[in-house]
């Protein structure tokens, strides 16, 4: 099975994949990235903060095979809550 790199950008930091995880083809990885950015969001999220997120996956010989972002943004507004 073909090893893929996930390379992580929050904006403020890059988390730079070193080891790769086997994946059966590149739908199967992306659908994963689409996860992980999901739940890297919901943890990271504060009110009134702005998030952008990236996942950059790479093949076996570090060539980029998709980029996903998405961008977080909650506003509360007073009173609301």
């Amino acid at each position: 099975m073909p090893v893929f790199f996930f390379d992580i950008q929050d904006g403020k930091s890059r988390s730079p994949d070193t080891e790769g995880t086997e994946y059966r083809g590149i739908a199967e990885a992306q659908a994963d990235a689409i996860r992980m950015l999901v739940a890297i969001a919901q943890d990271e999220w504060h009110d009134g903060a702005r998030s952008a997120l990236a996942v950059q996956i790479y093949d076996e010989e570090r060539r980029p095979v998709v980029a996903a972002k998405i961008d977080c943004a909650v506003t509360v507004f007073d009173g609301q809550l």
